[in-house]
């Protein structure tokens, strides 16, 4: 039976021959720098793809490049920073079984009431839903405008458990040896309802946040098992089921993903010249010769796929020609802005931030992307939302490596928020965008605080270089 290396080193630990050492400084930097790969990618992506972003003059475009540019070496250069020294080792989260088992109970009781807020229909009307995601997608957004303003007390439900539920995916996946029969299958429950709620909505943000959570988890794997020594040949065959999974994952949704977007346009099947961002006039030529070379399917998977998740660099570029106007601290998220509004019927600072004045060039962030940097520029400009990035990206750093040298369970949980929030750098501020978020980093960065004062071991494991 194959025993974890944090399994190894409890049972190293209770050894009374053990002698303190050097505590393991030898961790992998590649994992960050594959999430800051796919920012730089998307951004490539927005300057080189044929699609007609109405940005007309040089200076303009020597400006966007030079910030984003400054965005990722500051993210990239606090990440390293964070990321360096010694850790102190920690001991596993007690009771871990009985918290997945919790998640996945809270997440299966919340499916049916939150199907019904948001949708209309319970989850039993899922083959329907299956069968036209397109008008599951039309009858979730006409719901929205029926029952808005009905939906607090859902919202605010999901928030509560919203720590609880997002902790299972990470912790299974990290635990997964030793977690028993009981805490798989809330695994597997816990990701089902995800599944199930994505296709009774139509949407696809809980199968990209099941995809960005796994592969978090899995880099902490690697992480911890880099530090304690395996190398090579050994670490590909830990892994290349896990990838294998991972790769069929990404297949499968990105059929969803191409099938979901062709029904919304009513349109399927049939030959198309171009595609464009929703009611806008910017469009890509689907006939341009830079991408005949792809299937025609998978041409317009992949060009709706830039134009909605690269757009967020258009909506950056307008906030970019405007002054800054201070939102006070709500600005970074609209449940902030809703949450300060209800309280002091103040409409100013919404007013003043740039995601709303860029409804002025017909960029309107209800429908519309513009990037996290602008949500957090709304609230301290784009010089101070830059640092901001670089004390996200710090910590950032810190949270991978006492996930994957020092073996916290917290800190790991917190390095999967933290990269699911540089994974939509492109689009928007998606972490804060609901209550979830701030109840999630709340409560987890309360126990990793904790768990690292009491929970540390007095002694370290040596590892070799990188």
């Amino acid at each position: 039976m194959m025993i974890s290396p944090q399994s190894r080193i409890v049972r190293r630990l209770a050894s009374p021959a053990f002698l303190p050492v050097v505590t393991p400084t030898g961790i992998p930097r590649l994992p960050l720098f594959l999430v800051l790969g796919w920012i730089a990618a998307t951004f490539l992506l927005f300057l080189i793809w044929p699609i007609n972003w109405p940005i007309y003059h040089i200076e303009e475009w020597e400006r966007l490049v030079a910030y984003v540019s400054t965005c990722l070496l500051l993210i990239g250069a606090a990440a390293w920073t964070g990321s360096k020294g010694p850790t102190r080792l920690t001991a596993p989260l007690s009771g871990v079984r009985l918290l997945l088992v919790a998640g996945a109970l809270a997440a299966a009781l919340l499916l049916t009431p939150s199907c019904m807020t948001y949708t209309g229909r319970g989850p039993w009307e899922l083959l329907d839903a299956m069968s036209d995601q397109g008008a599951a997608y039309r009858r979730l957004q006409a719901n929205l405008v029926t029952t808005a303003g009905h939906h607090t007390a859902m919202a605010l439900a999901r928030a509560f458990f919203a720590p609880l539920v997002y902790a299972v995916l990470p912790l299974g996946i990290l635990r997964w040896r030793d977690i028993g029969w009981s805490g798989r299958l809330s695994v597997a429950v816990t990701a089902a309802c995800s599944i199930v709620f994505s296709l009774m909505r139509g949407t696809d943000k809980e199968i990209a946040d099941l995809f960005v959570i796994g592969v978090s988890a899995m880099f902490v794997l690697y992480g911890r098992a880099w530090a304690a020594g395996y190398r090579g040949t050994v670490l590909l065959r830990r892994f290349w089921r896990w990838a294998l999974a991972g790769a069929l994952f990404v297949y499968a949704a990105q059929a969803l993903y191409t099938e979901r977007k062709d029904l919304r346009l009513n349109a399927r099947h049939l030959p198309r010249s171009s595609v464009c961002a929703n009611a806008t006039n910017i469009c890509a030529d689907l006939a341009n010769p830079w991408i005949t070379w792809m299937p025609p399917q998978q041409r317009f998977g992949v060009t709706l796929f830039i134009l909605s998740t690269c757009s967020g660099y258009y909506g950056l570029d307008l906030a970019l020609r405007n002054p800054f106007e201070s939102s006070f601290g709500v600005g970074h998220s609209p449940v902030a802005l809703t949450m300060y509004e209800t309280l002091t019927g103040d409409h100013t600072p919404h007013l003043r931030t740039y995601t709303y004045r860029n409804g002025e060039h017909e960029w309107l962030e209800e429908y519309y992307w513009s990037t996290l940097v602008t949500w957090i520029a709304n609230d301290v400009g784009f010089p101070g939302a830059a640092l901001v990035l670089g004390l996200i990206g710090y910590m950032w750093g810190i949270w991978w490596r006492e996930a994957a040298a020092g073996m916290s369970d917290p800190a790991a949980i917190l390095f999967a928020l933290t990269t699911t929030m540089m994974f939509y750098f492109p689009a928007n501020n998606q972490v804060f965008l609901t209550p979830d978020g701030y109840t999630i980093f709340a409560v987890w960065i309360a126990v990793w605080l904790w768990h690292r004062a009491r929970r540390t071991v007095s002694v370290a494991l040596p590892c070799e270089a990188e």
